[in-house]
């Protein structure tokens, strides 16, 4: 199957959008709990506890997520299923 690289979502540091975001926000997290006294440590681990699943989701679906909202599109607008997102 052929890659539209004009489809392709953006990446940082080789890895997917939402990927790198997530990672950034766990890491911040991590080392804000340790800086930051009281609640707002503990505020801040929850963020990055909260952060972490939604990076390994985008860091696992990488580039797949186009093909994901094509796919839910054309189903959508047809009824049908397109031959890229018969793998869910």
């Amino acid at each position: 199957m052929a890659f539209n690289k004009r489809l392709a979502p953006p990446r940082i540091l080789g890895l997917p959008l939402g990927a790198a975001i997530a990672g950034l926000v766990t890491l911040t997290g991590a080392l804000a709990s340790v800086v930051l006294p009281g609640p707002a440590g503990s505020i801040a681990v929850m963020a990055a506890i909260g952060a972490l699943p939604f990076g390994i989701a985008a860091a696992l679906v990488g580039d797949d997520v186009t093909f994901v909202r094509v796919y839910w599109l054309s189903r959508r607008e047809r009824r049908i299923a397109a031959r890229e997102g018969l793998w869910l």
